[in-house]
């Protein structure tokens, strides 16, 4: 059992993301007061070979008096909790447990939208590199409004269209959440976006609760030696990453750990930004 969880944790490491081992370098500066939580399923299909299999995660947008941070929801509670194990002397002990499984999150990243401003800064860890961060403009949602108008969980929501990131995209927006926010990047309508898919249904946030946000939520910055780069020169970091080590254990076929490692990173061929280049 010793051996076997000593190949897979690393294996889980690279299928979701994390970078547990350097928590303790880690550090976060309070940059705005959460004033409201608002949670998503996302439901999203990352192999366009499988079609029959969707992944799904809960994601949380966190919207404060000048800035919103969206962050899968496993992540938010897995720096939490590490926190805690950490003033407790066990991190170590818990991150070698199965409890810190249910802990782990396919996505890195946090976005943080000045929607005053109109930008978007994202961090984001890519495997056996380091982290990253680039700047976004928020004007590039060219928005069509139309009259249909449907019910999302009690709001009452009209209907917008737009092209973003090599996909067309639907979204149902309730004027009475005057928040203009919603999951991932997208923003700029006169409310907040309860349900976002793109017209293929590759991904699908549907919106299923919103909140006042406890006292102690914070909207914090990561603090790292981040590389500042362009989203594209991003993407390309990210995209090579995948073709070398595909390539790399293509070569080095034997061993079962290698096999699920090349599976996994051949399956991930279908990002929510299509356009990469």
């Amino acid at each position: 059992m010793k051996n076997l969880r000593r190949h897979i944790i690393p294996f889980l490491m690279l299928i979701c993301g994390t970078a547990n081992a350097q928590f303790l370098d880690e550090d976060y500066v309070p940059i705005d007061e959460a004033k409201f939580l608002v949670c998503y399923d996302l439901t999203y299909l990352e192999d366009t070979t499988a079609s029959q299999f969707r992944n799904r995660e809960q994601m949380d947008l966190f919207i404060g008096d000048s800035l919103s941070l969206f962050i899968s929801h496993n992540l938010y509670r897995n720096t939490l909790m590490k926190r805690q194990k950490q003033k407790e002397g066990l991190l170590d002990e818990w991150l070698q447990s199965e409890e810190s499984f249910s802990y782990l999150s396919r996505f890195k990243y946090r976005i943080f939208k000045n929607l005053k401003k109109q930008k978007a800064n994202v961090t984001d860890y890519v495997f056996l590199t380091g982290y990253f961060q680039y700047e976004e403009d928020l004007d590039s949602f060219d928005w069509e409004i139309h009259d249909d108008t449907v019910s999302v969980n009690g709001f009452l929501c009209q209907k917008a269209t737009c092209r973003y990131g090599g996909r067309n995209w639907e979204a149902w927006f309730a004027e009475e959440l005057p928040f203009g926010d919603g999951p991932y990047k997208f923003c700029g309508l006169p409310g907040l976006i309860l349900q976002l898919r793109d017209t293929k249904k590759h991904y699908c946030f549907d919106f299923f609760s919103i909140e006042v946000a406890s006292p102690e939520m914070k909207i914090e910055w990561e603090l790292h030696d981040y590389a500042s780069t362009s989203k594209m020169q991003f993407f390309k970091v990210e995209d090579e990453l995948r073709e070398n080590i595909i390539s790399h254990f293509d070569a080095l076929t034997s061993g079962e750990v290698q096999k699920k490692i090349n599976g996994v990173m051949q399956s991930r061929n279908n990002p929510i930004e299509l356009e990469r280049k």
